[in-house]
Order: structure tokens, then sequence, then C-alpha cells
């Protein structure tokens, strides 16, 4: 077990309200950042399922007769922000009256195709195959001997590719927690006794030294890897085992009932990435104003959740949130034009919302030309130029991946977005 995993195991008893003890410490917000280093950063990854429409409050592209706004649509200007307001979604136009600062819109990412699947598959790994590991996992692979559990999945898509060891799933009934606590066994089929103390003892070193043989005599290298990842998942167990009563892994269905597991996981040094999902779905064929009372609920929700994160003490003595990246995405975008029910149908184009830590905020980035397609963007800047490059997944992939002062090479296809990055 590394230094930082024990750290990890004695200090969750830690309040987070030690937080209101850093103002007396005369720490800034701007001291907290530029302490910030890349390993330091912790991630967020917030996933909306259906796809969302930028149009709705991204994409401000009034006038234009090819797309099709709200009718009570108005421009938003918020700092550097040029935005979509109306007077149905109020939580939204104070979200980013009191985020602005920390908030990058990147307009005109590609997922290239108009499908469910390939378009996640494709927004969270770069590619439509579904067997390279997701970015959440990527990143926290990077530091996976500092964290019990590097991804932590309270909902949402995943994809761990050869990553595995590095990915936990709470699981959408708090799977994880029964798993820990034993209560799991309660929901057999078949009446199975459960084991007192001392046996449960005696199981637990019989399969740490199990795995540990198992690695030690591994001899080709794909048994090598997966002998090694099993002792660690192993491992890992037990720490977790030990941490019970202390975080609870029951994510919810909603960003508020995941709060106060994210700051846990995050805040503790348990995760450097969570992934959160809420059960709702933006996918509106029909009666596409359901676009403006997701948008509302979501973004109070949001907030609430921010809220926590720059209550929550960091390592390097400003909040969690000086210290944290939030990612929020859909799987696609939406058409520029209503069909004829009155809905919007899925589109290759859309839209990610990006701030925290490491970020040039108050800024919008990337575009959409007159049709609705993405921009090309000249990476220096990430602003669109005519002899730029088309934003693709990837490069919001890579992007990522230099802000955690990881090698942003491995990602083939992508381009870091370096106007993006402070």
């Amino acid at each position: 077990m590394t230094t930082d995993r024990r750290s990890f195991l004695r200090g969750l008893g830690l309040s987070l309200g030690a937080a209101t003890a850093l103002g007396s410490l005369g720490i800034t917000t701007r001291q907290a950042l530029a302490d910030v280093t890349a390993a330091d950063r912790k991630f967020l990854f917030v996933f909306n399922n259906g796809g969302w429409d930028p149009t709705t409050v991204f994409a401000p592209l009034f006038g234009l007769p090819t797309v099709d706004l709200e009718p009570d649509a108005q421009p938003m200007d918020i700092g550097g922000l040029r935005l979509v307001d109306s007077a149905l979604r109020p939580s939204v136009r104070a979200f980013f009256q009191r985020w602005h600062e920390r908030c990058a819109v990147l307009n005109g990412v590609s997922v290239r195709s108009l499908s469910h699947e390939i378009c996640r598959t494709i927004a969270l790994t770069g590619d439509s195959g579904g067997l390279l590991p997701d970015w959440a996992t990527r990143l926290a692979d990077e530091r996976r001997g500092e964290h019990t559990l590097p991804h932590l999945v309270l909902g949402g898509p995943s994809y761990a590719g050869d990553l595995g060891a590095a990915v936990a799933r709470s699981g959408a009934s708090g799977q994880l927690d029964q798993l820990l606590t034993g209560d799991i066994l309660e929901g057999s089929d078949q009446p199975t006794d459960r084991p007192g103390a001392a046996a449960e003892g005696v199981i637990d070193r019989w399969m740490r030294r199990r795995a540990a043989a198992r690695r030690d005599g591994a001899v080709l290298p794909a048994d090598q890897v997966l002998a090694a990842d099993f002792a660690e998942a192993i491992e890992r167990a037990g720490e977790l085992e030990a941490a019970t009563g202390d975080v609870t892994f029951t994510g919810g269905a909603s960003l508020t009932a995941a709060a106060p597991t994210v700051v846990e996981a995050l805040s503790s040094g348990l995760s450097r990435c969570v992934s959160v999902s809420e059960a709702v779905s933006w996918d509106t064929h029909a009666n596409n104003t359901q676009q403006s009372q997701l948008f509302e609920g979501f973004f109070g929700r949001l907030g609430g959740l921010l809220d926590q994160l720059q209550a929550a003490p960091g390592e390097q003595g400003g909040s969690l949130l000086d210290e944290t990246v939030v990612v929020v995405m859909s799987e696609m975008g939406r058409t520029p034009k209503l069909n004829a029910s009155q809905g919007k149908d899925h589109w290759p184009y859309t839209s990610y919302l990006l701030l925290g830590s490491g970020l040039a905020g108050s800024r919008m980035y990337g575009g959409y030309d007159d049709l609705y397609y993405g921009s090309l963007v000249d990476p220096a800047t990430a602003q669109p130029a005519d002899d730029g490059v088309v934003v693709g997944a990837s490069s919001v992939g890579a992007t990522l991946l230099a802000l955690a002062g990881a090698d942003p090479s491995v990602v083939s296809d992508g381009v870091v977005l370096r106007g993006m990055l402070a």
C-alpha cells in the first residue's frame, strides 16, 4: 500500500467542515489555483444521456435561417461568455453569473455519428469500438498507485479497456456498499449463512496469499498483467472494507444525491476521477421545449454540486473545486431545425462545458458555421480558423490528458487545444 493510500485510510474521519478554516488562513482562490500542479488535479465527469441541444444554452446562433432557436431566446453576455438566455431558465443564468470565471465552453465538437451507442463511445473514448479506456480511466490510471479507487463510476457509461484495475462501479442500487459489508448475500435466491469475523479473516488471508502466489508465478506477459491486477484488486478490497462506514458509494439518480459521495471520494484521496450521470434522457425527438426544462433543472443541481466542491478543503490549501476539473458533456447534439413533431433529431456536433483548474475560463472556444457544422479550429488559440483542424472528442481527451500532466500522444488522432489551457 502506498503512503498516499495509507493517508487516505487514516484521514477518512476528517470532517469536510474544516473548509471553514480556509478563510482564517488568508488563502485566496487565486493563490490556491497557483499552487495546483498537473499531477494534483482531480477530475469529475458529468454525462448527460440522449443528446442535448446546444442552441438552447451554449450556441448563440441568432439570425440564421438554418437554425431554429426558441421564440423567446435572447443573447446572454456574462464575462467573456456569450450564451443563450430565456426567462424560463433562471437557474442557468444564475449558474453562469456565479461560475463564469471558471467556465470554458467548447462548441462544435464532432462525435461522427447519429447512433446513441456509437456517439456515447466516441464521446468518452475517441473511438467507436468500445475497446479503449475512457478519458476518466486514462486519467485515473496515471496516478493509480495513489488512490484506492482511481476511477469511481457512480453512474453513466464507462469503458475500462485494458485498464480495468483502475475502475470500480458503485452499482445503481449501491451494490459496492453491499459487497463491502456482506449485505449482498441477503439478496441471494438461496439462503446463505454469512461467515463469522474469524472465518472471514481466514478467507481474506487465503485470498491474499493466493493472489500473491499467482502474481509471482505468472510467466506469460498477459498472465503477469492479469495476475498483478488481481492481486492489486484484493489489496484494494481490504482497504475499502476498512473504510466501510466512512464513505458511502450509493450514487443516486441525480447530481444532488451523488454530491456527498463525489466530495468524499475526491477530497479524501479515495479517487482521482469520479463519473456521474442522471437518470434523465435528453432525447427530444418530439417537443424540443423540453430541452429548456432539462437545462433549467440540470444547472440548478450542477450549481449545488459545485457549491459543495467549493466548501470542501483541497490538499493544496484552497478548496476542492480549485483542484478539480469538471467536464460536462452529452453524447451528441440535436439538429438545427425542428422536425414535424416540433422536436429535434440526432446531430453529430455538440458542445462541452469544462470548468476548473488549469483552464482559461470565462471564454468561448470552437464554434459552429452557418449550417451548424463544427468550425475548424486553430489548436494554439482554440478559436475558429479557416486553416484549422476538426475538433473531435479525441481532441477533448488529449487536452484533458495535458491538463493532468499525462502524455496526450496516446490519443492517436487527438490534438491538444492549447488555447484552452491557462
